[in-house]
């Protein structure tokens, strides 16, 4: 896995402010996976990760975590995978190419969560409420 040295090399810009993303989407429709992306950022940084993303091949990882001391951990978000087993199969497919030992997620909204070959899928609200590291 090649891992970028930062996320505003990578095309993907993260808000401190959610207002900037809703000033400019001008339709009503609001797409929940940039924002529950960025909501996955700010609180990976809020608990002093270092933050960036990798591909394997034309795979992208949503986040390669690194604390300060030098574990990692692999993080997709999703709004949901339980409508599509599609999503499901885009969300771990990357996930499931790594093949070391670090913690890997698959961060939703989903409330009925599933195990699959050893990476936990979270629900975003109960992982942040609870306070708990990736």
């Amino acid at each position: 896995m090649k891992s970028k040295r930062s996320l505003s090399g990578a095309k993907k810009y993260y808000l401190s402010d959610l207002g900037f993303y809703f000033s400019m989407n001008t339709d009503n429709r609001i797409n929940f996976g940039p924002v529950l992306e960025n909501i996955v950022y700010l609180y990976a940084r809020s608990l002093d990760y270092h933050v960036s993303i990798g591909r394997i091949g034309k795979l992208e990882v949503d986040f390669i975590l690194r604390d300060n001391e030098m574990n990692y951990s692999y993080i997709q978000v999703a709004y949901t995978i339980a409508l599509s087993k599609e999503t499901e199969d885009r969300e771990y497919k990357p996930l499931e190419q790594i093949k070391d030992n670090y913690n890997k997620y698959v961060v939703t909204t989903d409330r009925l969560l599933q195990k699959r070959n050893g990476i936990h899928h979270v629900n975003l609200q109960d992982f942040m409420l609870d306070q708990k590291q990736f």
